[in-house]
């Protein structure tokens, strides 16, 4: 069975750069993702790759936060920003990315490509 994929974008935005890269992501790239989440609720970073076939993200939780976006296959550009983030942040995340799947595992709200 083919894999699926799914349309996704990772948005940047703050007082110096601004930016955004579309990407394809698969179920297993979103449970990927769910272990990222953990090991930042465990205050360990993150980096949440793709094999190469798209941009990927990289988290240090410092106080700020910093977020690395990796756009290495397609613009050979990496930003790397500094976030603020409340306590909450990470549960309403969490919260966000359970809610993305359908019981019939399906994203909820995505567009299958």
């Amino acid at each position: 069975m083919r894999e699926r994929y799914y349309a996704a974008e990772i948005v940047v935005e703050s007082g110096f750069v601004s930016g955004r890269v579309v990407l394809q992501v698969s179920l297993d790239d979103l449970d990927e993702w769910g272990r990222c989440l953990d090991a930042l609720q465990a205050e360990e970073g993150a980096e949440r790759t793709t094999g190469g076939r798209s941009a990927w993200v990289e988290v240090l939780p410092d106080d700020p936060m910093e977020v690395t976006v990796h756009d290495l296959p397609s613009t050979q550009i990496a930003v790397r920003v500094p976030i603020d983030v409340g306590s909450e942040w990470l549960q309403e995340i969490q919260l966000r990315s359970a809610g993305v799947r359908r019981p019939s595992g399906t994203p909820h709200g995505v567009r299958q490509v």
